[in-house]
């Protein structure tokens, strides 16, 4: 069996994924073969002290890239040793939809104020020429590098410190991740639509313009007092969009 040896990180990973983390690096380097299969629970909690519920999430986090398929009974199969086309956001909850953004990387291409459009207007719940902070760029897969979509985010002027790294393209994406602290957060609306991949972003998300796309909009909103933090639009091309869900019965 392939001996797991945990990468080190500069940034403080849940175990679960530092172990999924290095089980799809070990993947992608050819350190376990197709058609072979992972470590058990069993087995990855005897090396890693670690609960079986650790393990459970360490295997189910590997599972979302599309490179291995698990199966009752039979273990975790290694099916693919290159990451798929196809992101898949399997986003049932605040964390993990804060946990896709801290995972992938953020690329801030532009940082500047502007004045609010009608449409943008409506959805920072201001007026038509009010001005906001406004943040672009590209968010890549961690993986292979691929990009995934182009996000606009948008945020009223606050007069505070997060303000002030908004206005940096150096310092703003550390900013997003400290306005959505998930112990901030008490809802967030999503809205999901179809739309046509604008020209300007073709050649950036290596692909047609034109072509099938995916608009998500998201508006995040304060939990003591219900106010909206930001507002982030991310487009995505059709053959790079996956979006996984459970819902359940009212009980």
């Amino acid at each position: 069996m392939t001996k797991i040896k945990l990468l080190s990180t500069k940034r403080s990973l849940p175990k679960y994924q530092d172990i999924g983390e290095t089980l799809i690096n070990q993947i992608l380097a050819g350190e376990f073969a197709l058609n072979t299969l992972l470590p058990t629970e069993k087995q990855l909690c005897e090396q890693f002290t670690i609960s079986r519920h650790t393990a459970r999430e360490a295997l189910r986090y590997v599972e979302k890239t599309g490179l291995v398929e698990r199966k009752q009974g039979s273990g975790t199969l290694v099916k693919r040793n290159t990451m798929p086309e196809q992101i898949n956001q399997f986003i049932n909850s605040v964390k993990d939809l804060l946990a896709f953004g801290k995972n992938t990387r953020f690329e801030v291409q532009v940082s500047d104020m502007i004045s609010l459009d009608g449409a943008t207007a409506t959805l920072l719940n201001s007026d038509e020429g009010e001005e906001c902070i406004h943040i672009g760029g590209v968010r890549f897969e961690p993986h292979d590098k691929k990009p995934i979509c182009y996000s606009n985010i948008y945020r009223r002027p606050h007069q505070d410190e997060v303000d002030k790294k908004l206005k940096d393209i150096k310092t703003a994406i550390y900013a997003v991740v400290e306005a959505l602290d998930d112990k901030r957060i008490g809802k967030i609306e999503q809205q999901i639509s179809a739309c046509l991949l604008p020209q300007e972003l073709a050649s950036q998300l290596d692909a047609s313009a034109g072509s099938a796309a995916m608009k998500i909009t998201r508006r995040y909103f304060s939990l003591k007092e219900d106010t909206l933090i930001l507002v982030a639009q991310s487009i995505y091309p059709a053959k790079r969009f996956s979006f996984t869900s459970v819902l359940y019965p009212n009980k």
